[in-house]
């Protein structure tokens, strides 16, 4: 295998930093993976890893980590950036409180567009490679029972009739921030790498999500890294 001399470094959410939920006693809990997705590229790709993702992170939170970093991103480096689960979820709690308001998703799309493209550019600036990750897909029942599950029935019926009483309407904000994120990569003109193809290509995708519907597990993190390995 070769020896590559740059590095690989992550910013984005929990899914590049390798979040798994598991059953510990009787009840589940988020932890970071031994074998996260940054880890097993690294290894495959006998690269050095510096993973700099935070759980809950959208682009607003990364530019911040991004700049706090600069100086340690090197021309060279391959910087992978995953952005926009986060950017593209809603607080629920505050559509089931009031379901008859506006209510907007974490980072407006426009707002995501605009910080997105100024964290390429600032890694770009530097010599390094930045290189936009897809995003997995979700399971928008297993995840709406998740979120919901300390709801009242009332709460929860709120949020099913702001979405129309269809669930799959969860996933609206996060395809539109997926295809987003390939727009961006176009029009910045860097790599983009589809992590979504190969979850949507399994037989059953929900298999290689965790017990949110949200998170991919180990298998689905090896998916993602197999991705990576063989796009770079």
């Amino acid at each position: 295998m070769a020896t590559f001399k740059n590095r690989l470094i992550a910013f984005g959410d929990s899914i590049i930093k390798g979040v798994v939920m598991e059953q510990e006693a009787e009840r589940l809990r988020y932890k970071v993976n031994d074998e996260s997705v940054t880890a097993l590229c690294s290894e495959r790709l006998g690269m050095e890893e510096k993973n700099y993702a935070k759980f809950g992170s959208t682009v607003t939170m990364g530019e911040r980590i991004v700049d706090n970093h600069l100086t340690d991103i090197q021309a060279h480096d391959i910087v992978l950036l995953e952005y926009g689960g986060n950017d593209g979820d809603y607080s629920w709690q505050d559509i089931a409180r009031a379901p008859e308001l506006m209510h907007s998703t974490h980072t407006p799309l426009r707002s995501f567009r605009e910080i997105y493209t100024r964290m390429i550019r600032k890694i770009t600036d530097i010599g390094a490679t930045a290189v936009v990750l897809s995003l997995p897909p979700i399971d928008p029942a297993v995840y709406f029972r998740f979120f919901s599950q300390k709801m009242s029935d009332d709460e929860r019926h709120n949020i099913l009739d702001w979405l129309d009483g269809n669930l799959s309407n969860i996933t609206n904000g996060h395809e539109l921030y997926n295809l987003e994120t390939l727009r961006l990569a176009c029009a910045m003109q860097v790599p983009w790498v589809d992590i979504t193809s190969p979850f949507l290509e399994s037989r059953n995708y929900r298999s290689l999500l965790c017990k949110d519907g949200l998170h991919p597990n180990a298998a689905g993190q090896r998916l993602i890294a197999d991705s990576i390995t063989n796009a770079l």
